[in-house]
């Protein structure tokens, strides 16, 4: 397991699964990534939705 932080975001990468969980760095949970390369996407969504604040 690695964790990886995307700004005021962090990331849970796994070694026996594509899907990234999603949470703010405040521990908010934003969602689940079906792939690594949908994360910015899911954050760009969240981000919209919530007004662009990450807590």
């Amino acid at each position: 397991m690695v964790l990886d932080r995307y700004g005021d975001y962090v990331v849970i990468f796994g070694a026996d699964t594509e899907r990234v969980p999603v949470f703010t760095a405040h521990g908010t949970w934003v969602g689940l990534a079906a792939n690594p390369d949908a994360i910015t996407t899911l954050i760009d969504i969240h981000e919209r939705v919530t007004g662009g604040d990450a807590s």
